[in-house]
């Protein structure tokens, strides 16, 4: 409450989502077959019968080919028995999302109470599995003798999801997932206060966001706002704590080599869902490379000038402008940098022999990297975020002697 006028666009924030979510159904199912004819015939049978049972379900209907551009405003992706080869692919590329086939015999039925049953039991059960997950945490700071609050920022066309985990000694005593249609600077301003509120103080903040940071850690072309943005020095003197800010892709490239300790040069490449181009962490003779004003693994500024069979953003939604994508922005850097390991961020592009065999017909295999799909990387970056803060508070240390 110390800010009234962000205090009560929290609250309008809350209300907003509160009216919005009344007359919206829990369980949303996305069907899919080759056109989308049948299943949108089955669709309006399973809504009838769901209103009869009082189920809270909707069901909608698409071709198979708009799957990824309809997907985020799903829970359930049910596919049609025609189209089953797509299930191990979509199962991969989707793995927030329950993804299903339709038993054959209930689909050649049109059985639509038996569907329903079959849905809600398997969402039961993807629900009492995620419940169950263990969670793995590594913790990189274990040396470090302050309690340090690290921040990741990650977006997609549909959402931005912001982790944060708060370390004392080394040690993970509080950690936590926000996820917001959109993200402002406020967003920033919230977590920190809630963890002060809990834990009373902070020693340090790390940051891992988007965007280009210059030495000054001006955060530059990011989503907040059109202009640049001084967070650390604009958090710092909100709070009187230091703050260290990084590009989340320098982040999980960090993170990803103190797993692999085995290479000393890595490109690590985030392909967002949705985004027809990502970014780039590059890390050679075991260093972050950043150029002038923070410019490193920009691909923005030379992707759409490339030879691509279509544009950037219309690629973004199927699996082969997918793999174009990551291919056309992965090449340059390994042509010119050699990299030993290459960590590819890409839900859509899941399988690495098929990116391999993409390469290969422009670099020899016996120059091509070691791959690795990251299905999940907030891990990485939220533990290379922290050595990076670490790292930065070592080295103010020994300059203030």
């Amino acid at each position: 409450m110390n800010d009234d006028s962000h205090a009560k666009q929290l609250y309008d924030e809350m209300v907003e989502t509160l009216i919005s979510l009344k007359d919206e159904k829990t369980l949303k199912v996305l069907l899919s077959c080759s056109a989308g004819l049948t299943t949108a015939m089955f669709a309006d049978q399973l809504n009838s019968t769901a209103q009869m049972l009082g189920a809270d379900c909707q069901f909608d209907a698409v071709s198979y080919l708009s799957i990824y551009e309809e997907v985020e405003k799903y829970d359930v992706i049910l596919l049609a028995p025609q189209i089953g080869y797509l299930y191990n692919r979509l199962k991969e590329s989707l793995p927030q999302k329950l993804v299903l086939q339709i038993p054959t015999a209930i689909f050649a039925s049109y059985d639509a109470l038996a569907a329903i049953r079959f849905v809600l039991d398997e969402v039961e059960k993807f629900n009492n599995e995620k419940n169950n997950e263990e969670e793995h945490y590594c913790c990189h700071c274990a040396k470090y003798e302050k309690r340090i609050l690290s921040i990741v920022f990650m977006q997609n066309k549909a959402q931005t999801r912001i982790y944060y985990r708060l370390y004392d000694q080394g040690e993970i005593i509080d950690h936590n997932l926000i996820i917001k249609p959109s993200t402002n600077i406020y967003d920033l301003y919230d977590i920190v206060n809630t963890v002060i509120l809990k834990y009373s103080y902070i020693d340090a903040v790390g940051i891992a966001i988007p965007g280009i940071i210059d030495d000054q850690m001006v955060l530059k072309y990011q989503s907040f706002d059109e202009n640049p943005i001084d967070l650390k020095n604009d958090l710092e003197k909100k709070y009187h704590i230091e703050v260290y800010i990084n590009n989340n892709t320098n982040a999980a490239a960090i993170g990803f080599s103190l797993e692999h300790s085995e290479y000393q040069n890595i490109i690590f490449h985030s392909q967002p869902f949705g985004y027809g181009i990502g970014g780039q962490g590059i890390i050679i003779n075991r260093e972050i490379i950043t150029g002038k004003n923070g410019i490193s693994g920009e691909i923005k500024f030379f992707l759409e000038r490339m030879q691509l069979s279509d544009e950037c953003h219309k690629l973004a939604w199927s699996e082969q402008g997918a793999i174009e994508l990551v291919t056309k922005s992965l090449l340059p850097a390994i042509c010119l940098l050699g990299p030993e390991a290459v960590a590819v961020r890409s839900p859509l592009t899941p399988d690495m022999n098929e990116i391999k065999n993409k390469l290969n017909s422009f670099v020899p295999k016996e120059f091509l990297p070691e791959f690795y799909y990251i299905k999940e990387a907030s891990s990485y970056m939220l533990d290379g975020i922290t050595k990076l803060c670490v790292d930065y508070l070592e080295k103010d240390n020994e300059n203030s002697y």
